[in-house]
């Protein structure tokens, strides 16, 4: 989910325009990115707040549900933190999908063409950790200096950093975000061994036993959990993003005429609504998320001024992302003890930003030029 990730798996052509221009373009992947990470960033401090329900976004429990929907039925003050609890967990998804989208465009269609599986899988790893080892310094001076008494499990700590810390069924995730990291690096090493350069049926039945292995898992179980904060939540989204990549275009579903957008967004978001409402459609979500996400975007790209702020947010997206649990440890118990939601929201927003602005010389990678094609 680093700016980099992203930025480097979609070339410049991908804004080109050609015959077959790319379903997104760079900006409007870009703007993707910014969407997804507001998204994230605010429902993960949001959902922390007393009194906000907890969205299934690890594991399927219909009490979450039966609470949104009491409170739907009976609003108060909290139903906004609701609404974003119930509609907002999933921007990790969109940056899975725009994972797969970019490596195609990048190693299937691009310069990128023939690089070694060592070198691909060591470059992005060599990215993930050092963004994740600028990001955990930064979590663990603030955890220790807001909180004296916190307690980091050493072990813990190192199995996060090498990305190895999804794999522990028994340990802890800190910060809880960075789950990520170990994530996207085992869809990384699954691309480049198993979906890179070979045909579609391939991703599909992997697709096929992931919905399958999780169907069988009971929904509210630790067993599903685990299977979700590894590679088994994300190879639908992803698997879409490379199909999207290889087959479809922007004149794909009339996405270019606004009003065939607006009807498409309208249908994709009442099906991922109807989604949440069964533990089986709840497994193939994704599908209806990617869709909504990909005509709000084609939808916002038409108003300048939301183009704007949001491409902005997307090339902080990387820096953000790292940033945003150091902000949220410090603010969420001043949250939870004033009960000012509202404010003590925006406050978190406005320092996050703010300081992911200040940081982001230090957290940018530099680029470098694309390897030289080896023998596979």
């Amino acid at each position: 989910m680093t700016k980099d990730q992203i930025q480097e798996n979609v070339p410049e052509s991908a804004g080109a325009s050609t015959p077959a221009e790319p379903l997104l373009s760079r900006a409007e992947c870009n703007l993707m990115r910014g969407l997804a990470i507001i998204f994230i960033i605010t429902n993960n401090f949001t959902h922390l707040l007393k009194g906000v329900f907890t969205d299934n976004e690890y594991q399927y429990n219909w009490q979450y549900v039966e609470g949104f929907l009491n409170n739907l039925s009976h609003p108060d003050g909290i139903l906004p933190f609701n609404l974003l609890s119930f509609y907002c967990p999933y921007g990790v998804m969109l940056f899975i999908f725009l994972s797969g989208y970019g490596l195609v465009l990048k190693y299937e269609k691009g310069n990128g063409q023939g690089v070694s599986r060592r070198r691909f899988i060591f470059s992005h790893y060599n990215k993930m950790f050092t963004m994740q080892l600028k990001g955990l310094a930064l979590f663990l001076m603030v955890g220790l200096l807001s909180h004296p008494r916190y307690i980091v499990d050493a072990k813990d700590m190192l199995l996060q950093l090498l990305m190895l810390g999804n794999l522990n069924p028994h340990g802890d995730i800190l910060p809880g975000p960075y789950w990520f990291f170990g994530m996207i690096m085992e869809m990384y090493v699954i691309y480049r061994l198993f979906i890179c350069q070979r045909k579609d049926i391939v991703m599909w039945i992997m697709v096929a036993f992931s919905l399958i292995a999780m169907a069988l898992v009971p929904p509210t179980s630790l067993a599903m959990r685990y299977l979700r904060i590894n590679c088994f939540l994300a190879i639908l989204p992803f698997c879409m993003g490379v199909f999207a990549a290889r087959h479809l275009h922007v004149g794909s579903f009339s996405l270019h005429k606004g009003s065939a957008c607006l009807g498409w967004f309208v249908l994709s978001f009442i099906l991922l609504t109807v989604c949440k409402f069964n533990f089986y459609s709840w497994l193939i979500m994704p599908l209806f998320i990617i869709s909504t996400a990909v005509t709000i975007v084609k939808l916002m790209s038409r108003v300048k001024l939301l183009d704007n702020i949001f491409s902005w947010l997307g090339a902080l997206s990387g820096v953000l992302f790292v940033v945003h649990p150091a902000v949220r440890i410090l603010l969420l118990g001043r949250a939870n003890m004033c009960g000012d939601f509202y404010g003590m929201t925006f406050i978190y927003l406005f320092v996050t930003i703010g300081l992911s602005m200040m940081l982001k010389p230090a957290f940018s990678a530099k680029k470098k030029e694309v390897p030289k094609k080896e023998e596979q």
